[in-house]
C-alpha cells in the first residue's frame, strides 16, 4: 500500500524526441544557410588586420569595429581592391617613382648649368619630382611643336613648284646634297626628266646632327657659345638693362649677318665684353652691334622702321652716334669696326650717301693705326691676330662696296697678314656653333673656311673693280679671260664644306652666288665682242646665269627669305616674294619691293597676290618715306657706265613715287 502511494505521488514524464527536419519548401530563409564565420570584406582596415579581427565591416572612412573601439581607422587598399592587388599597385608606383628620380638625375647631369640649378632649386623647395619632370617634358614638347613644321617641310616656289627644265640639264648643283634634301618632303612629283636615279645621299650621312644641316632651315638653329651665356651686356650700354634680351639679340646676329659682314672677331669681342677689357670691345661697338642685331631679330615687328624713336633700333643707333661724335678721331680697332657697321646699317636703310662717310673714315683710321703694317713690334699674339682679322674684314667690305656701287675701292692692295688654314689655327677665325631642334649635339657653320675663301675671292674682285671702275681704265677680253681663269682656280680649290656637292648654309650659298654674279659683271659688257676661245663669252654668261638662278632657288627651298639676309639677286616673282618678306627686316627691301611692284604688269601682280598677302592699298606714309631714299646703288648689272644713272635706286624710287598706280606699269624684267 505504501508502495502504491509512493508511485502515485510521482508525475508522469513524456520522453523527449528530436524534431524531425522540415521539408525544404517550408524552411524560412534564416534557417536555409548558416552565416559564414569568414570575413566577406575584400580589404580590411589596418587596425583590424593588425588584431586579426574577422569582424571588420570594410565601411569607409571608418569601419564598425573602429567606431566601437574608438580607434583611428586607415585603409591601405583602394575601394574594391584586395590586399594582393594593393601590393602590386604599390610596387608599380615604387618602380615609377624610382624611374622618375633616375630621369631627374640624368637631367641634372646633362642640362646647362642654369637650367640644372633651376631644377635643383625647385626640388629643395619641396616640389614633387613627378611635377618637375612633367614640367620639363611639357616645355620640350612645346619647343618641338614650335619648330617642327619648319624642320620637316621645305619651302615651296610661289609660282611654279618644280625646278625649270632649262636648269636641270648638265647642272652640278642638282647633284648636291641640298637639292636631294629639299626634295625629300616635296608634295609634287617631278617629271621624268627632272628625276635623278641616284642613291640617297642624305640618308648616308654620318649622323643625325649632320643631316640637320640639309634637312632643316638655318634660322631654326640657335647659336651656342659659353662666352655669350653669362656676359653682362648692360655694363656697356645705357639704352637697355635686359641682359637676357640683348644676349638673344647677339645670338640672332651671330647666326644671321655675322657670316656676311664679320666686322668683329666674335671670340675676342665676347671675351673682352665679359672681362670688361677694351682691346676689342667698346660701348660704341656694342651699341652698334646691338642696333644691327635689332634688324635681324624676328620678334621685333617694327624692326625696319629706323626712323621710329620708340624702337630699340633707333635708340641703339642714337647712342652709337652720340659716342661716335666723341670718339671718332681715336684710332682704335673698335672704332674702325663700328664704322663698318654704320656703313652697313645705312646701306640697309637706303641711305648709303650718309653711310659712306663712316666707311671712308674707317679706312682713314686704319691707315692712322697702321692696321696693314705687320712690322709693328711689342704687341701680344692676341692683338696681332685681332689686327690681322680686322684688316681683312675692312678690305673685304671695302671691296664689296666698290663692286656693289661700281666704285674703285679705297684699298688697292690686300693685307700682308697671312690667312692661316682653319685646320691649323681655328682660333684665328672663331667658329660659330649652332644647335638644331631635336638634336643633342652642336653643328659647325665652317666659318673659318668661309672667311678664308671669301678673302681670297675678294682679292680677285678688288682687282676687277680697279680695272672696271677707275677713270680711264676698262676690262678687255684678254683681261676678262685672265680673271675668269683665276676665278676658276679659286672655285676648284674650295675646301670640302664649300664644294658644290656639300654647300648648304646661307653663307656657303652666298659665296657661290657672288662667284657667278662677278662672272656676269665681267662678261656681260663684252657680249658683243668676238672671241676665238673654245668657251665663248656667250656660253660663259649662259652657264653663269643658269647656275646663279639654280643657287637662288636652292637657297629659297631650304632657308626661305623670311630670315634676315642682305644679299638679294632674285628673278622677278621670287624677288617680289622675297622682298615682301625682307621688307619686315630692313627699309632697303621695302624700297626695292615698291619699285618692282610698280613695274609689274597686272597679270604679274595677280600672281603675286596668290603667293603673298598683298595689301590692296599702300599707306600714304610709305610713299613719303620712299622719297627719302638716298642711295647710289645700281639695282641691276650695268653694261655701260653711261647707263648708270637710270639704274640707281634713288632715281628708280623717285620715278616710282611719281607713278600713277592706276596706270598700266611698264613691263617688268628680271633683276
Amino acid at each position: 500500500m505504501s508502495e502504491q502511494a509512493t508511485t502515485g505521488d510521482a508525475p508522469h514524464v513524456r520522453r523527449l524526441l528530436p524534431l524531425p527536419p522540415l521539408p525544404l519548401a517550408e524552411r524560412s530563409p534564416s534557417t536555409r544557410a548558416r552565416p559564414s564565420r569568414l570575413n566577406p570584406v575584400k580589404g580590411a582596415c589596418d587596425a583590424c588586420r593588425k588584431q586579426k579581427a574577422k569582424v571588420c565591416s570594410g565601411k569607409r572612412p571608418t569601419c564598425r569595429r573602429c567606431v566601437q573601439q574608438r580607434i583611428q581607422c586607415h585603409y591601405t587598399t583602394e575601394p574594391g581592391e584586395t590586399e594582393s592587388q594593393a601590393a602590386k599597385r604599390r610596387y608599380t608606383n615604387l618602380q615609377e617613382r624610382a624611374a622618375a628620380y633616375e630621369e631627374i638625375l640624368e637631367l641634372l647631369k646633362n642640362l646647362a648649368d642654369r637650367e640644372a640649378q633651376n631644377i635643383l632649386q625647385r626640388i629643395r623647395s619641396g616640389t614633387d619630382i613627378t611635377t618637375i619632370l612633367n614640367h620639363v617634358k611639357a616645355g620640350n614638347i612645346l619647343l618641338q611643336m614650335n619648330v617642327l613644321p619648319e624642320t620637316r617641310f621645305r619651302y615651296e616656289f610661289p609660282y611654279r613648284s618644280e625646278m625649270p627644265e632649262y636648269y636641270v640639264r648638265d647642272n652640278q648643283y642638282l647633284n648636291s646634297l641640298i637639292y636631294e634634301a629639299t626634295s625629300l618632303y616635296s608634295k609634287d612629283r617631278y617629271s621624268k626628266s627632272t628625276r635623278h636615279n641616284t642613291p640617297s645621299l642624305v640618308a648616308d650621312l654620318d649622323s643625325h646632327e649632320y643631316q640637320s644641316l640639309y634637312l632643316k632651315p638655318f634660322h631654326a638653329a640657335q647659336v651656342v657659345d659659353p662666352r655669350l651665356s653669362d656676359v653682362k651686356i648692360s655694363l656697356w650700354t645705357t639704352v637697355c638693362k635686359d641682359d637676357v634680351l640683348m644676349r638673344d639679340l647677339l645670338g640672332v646676329f651671330l647666326r644671321c649677318e655675322y657670316h656676311f659682314t664679320a666686322a668683329i672677331q666674335k671670340d675676342y669681342f665676347l671675351e673682352d665684353m665679359a672681362a670688361q677689357r677694351e682691346d676689342f670691345c667698346s660701348s660704341l661697338l656694342v651699341n652698334m652691334v646691338l642696333a644691327y642685331s635689332c634688324v635681324c631679330y624676328p620678334h621685333f615687328s617694327n624692326r625696319a622702321e629706323y626712323w621710329n624713336p620708340n624702337t630699340l633700333l633707333y635708340r641703339f643707333v642714337a647712342e652709337a652716334k652720340r659716342i661716335w661724335e666723341l670718339q671718332a678721331n681715336e684710332a682704335r680697332i673698335t672704332t674702325i669696326q663700328a664704322g663698318i657697321l654704320f656703313n652697313v646699317f645705312y646701306n640697309l636703310c637706303g641711305l648709303d650717301e650718309i653711310g659712306q662717310v663712316y666707311r671712308i673714315h674707317a679706312v682713314a683710321l686704319a691707315h692712322k693705326l697702321r692696321l696693314f703694317d705687320r712690322t709693328i713690334e711689342g704687341q701680344s699674339d692676341r692683338m696681332c691676330k685681332g689686327r690681322a682679322f680686322t684688316a681683312w674684314t675692312l678690305y673685304n667690305w671695302e671691296t664689296l662696296v666698290g663692286f656693289s656701287f661700281m666704285l674703285s675701292p679705297l684699298l688697292k692692295k690686300p693685307p700682308d697678314w697671312p690667312l692661316p688654314a682653319p685646320s691649323e689655327d681655328s682660333q684665328w677665325y672663331g667658329e660659330i656653333w649652332v644647335k638644331y631642334p631635336l638634336n643633342h649635339s652642336l653643328s659647325p657653320s665652317y666659318f673659318g673656311q668661309v672667311f678664308r675663301a671669301r678673302c681670297q675671292f675678294r682679292v680677285i674682285m678688288n682687282e676687277f673693280c680697279q680695272l672696271a671702275y677707275s677713270k680711264g681704265s676698262k676690262v678687255t677680253l684678254d683681261k676678262a679671260n685672265e680673271l675668269h681663269s683665276r676665278l676658276r682656280s679659286w672655285y676648284v680649290d674650295l675646301p670640302g664644306p664649300l664644294l658644290p656637292k656639300t654647300i648648304v648654309l646661307p653663307g656657303h650659298l652666298q659665296l657661290h652666288i657672288y662667284y657667278y654674279h662677278l662672272i656676269l659683271t665681267i662678261y656681260e659688257p663684252l657680249l658683243d665682242m668676238e672671241t676665238i676661245q673654245e668657251s665663248s663669252s656667250q656660253q660663259i654668261v649662259a652657264d653663269a646665269r643658269k647656275n646663279l638662278q639654280t643657287l637662288i632657288r636652292l637657297y629659297y627651298l631650304r632657308h626661305g627669305f623670311d630670315a634676315m639676309d642682305l644679299f638679294i639677286v632674285i628673278p622677278l616673282m621670287l624677288a617680289a616674294k622675297g622682298l615682301c618678306s625682307q621688307r619686315q627686316n630692313h627699309f632697303l627691301a621695302q624700297a626695292l619691293y615698291q619699285v618692282i611692284r610698280g613695274r609689274m604688269r597686272p597679270q604679274e601682280v595677280a600672281l603675286l597676290k596668290d603667293a603673298v598677302n598683298l595689301d590692296e592699298d599702300e599707306p600714304n606714309e610709305k610713299r613719303v618715306m620712299l622719297q627719302a631714299v638716298r642711295s647710289h646703288w645700281p639695282v641691276s648689272v650695268v653694261k655701260k657706265m653711261d647707263d648708270l644713272d637710270s639704274h640707281l635706286l634713288t632715281n628708280l624710287v623717285e620715278n616710282y613715287a611719281h607713278l600713277n598706280m592706276e596706270e598700266k606699269p611698264v613691263a617688268a624684267q628680271d633683276s
